[in-house]
C-alpha cells in the first residue's frame, strides 16, 4: 500500500465516500488512533459499529492461499478481479477447503479488491490489523446516511488547538468535533463535560 500521510484524513474521507456509494461496510488499516475515533463515531451515532481482523483471523485462508500459489492454481493478478471466485478456482483445484479456511480466504479476496492487499506475498499491512467499519442508516424512504460530511481541521504541519471555552459547536450542535486530548479521543460534548481542551481533529455532521 502506498504511504499514507494523514490517516485520519484518509479514514474519514474513506467513511464518506462509502455513504456516498451506499456501502455497507469499508475498510482500512488498523491504527490505536483511528479504533479510537471509531468508537467516538459510534458513541454519536455515525457508524453501526466496527470491528478489527486481525492476521491470526485469516491465517487458514492464507495457508491454503500459500498452497496455492505454489501450485500456481492461483494467478496474484486475478485477486484484484471482483469477477474472480477465489475459493471455487482453489477447490477446481483440488484443493480441500475448511469453513474457516473458505471464510479467511473471502476476507482475503476482499482486502486484494479494495488494495488493502497488493500482493499475495506482500502481507505487512496485516499485522497491523484490518479496521472494518460498518456504517449505519436512517430509517426512512431512501435510507439516510448516519453522516453527510465531514472536514478535516488539523492536519499533518497545522495542528489547531482549542482551550475549554473555545471548543467549536458544529453546526449549531447539530454535528460534533473530534478532539484528541490529554485523555484520549473524544467528541467536543465530552471535553466540554470533562472540562479540557484538546486538537481539533475533524469537524463531523
Amino acid at each position: 500500500m502506498p504511504v499514507v500521510n494523514d490517516p485520519i484524513g484518509d479514514m474519514l474521507t474513506r467513511i464518506r465516500n462509502a455513504y456516498q456509494a451506499r456501502q455497507e461496510e469499508v475498510m482500512m488499516p488498523s491504527s490505536k488512533f483511528r479504533v479510537a475515533v471509531a468508537e467516538v463515531l459510534k458513541r454519536e451515532g455515525y457508524i453501526a459499529d466496527y470491528r478489527i481482523i486481525t492476521e491470526q483471523e485469516l491465517a487458514r485462508g492464507l495457508q491454503v492461499l500459500d498452497q496455492a500459489l505454489e501450485r500456481k492454481t492461483v494467478f496474484p493478478a486475478f485477486l484484484k478481479s471482483r469477477e474472480y471466485d477465489l475459493v471455487e478456482a482453489i477447490r477446481k483445484k483440488g484443493i480441500a477447503v475448511s469453513r474457516d479456511a473458505e471464510r479467511a480466504l473471502r476476507t482475503l479476496k476482499q482486502l486484494f479488491e479494495n488494495r488493502l492487499l497488493e500482493h499475495p506475498k506482500k502481507r505487512g499491512v496485516l499485522k497491523q490489523g484490518i479496521l472494518v467499519i460498518k456504517l449505519r442508516y436512517l430509517d426512512g424512504r431512501p435510507k439516510k446516511p448516519a453522516l453527510t460530511g465531514v472536514k478535516r481541521v488539523s492536519k499533518p504541519g497545522r495542528h489547531l488547538y482549542a482551550r475549554k471555552h473555545q471548543i467549536p459547536r458544529v453546526m449549531a450542535g447539530l454535528g460534533i468535533a473530534i478532539l484528541s486530548t490529554s485523555q484520549g479521543v473524544m467528541s467536543d460534548s465530552e471535553a466540554r463535560r470533562k472540562g479540557i481542551g484538546g486538537e481539533i481533529l475533524a469537524y463531523v455532521w
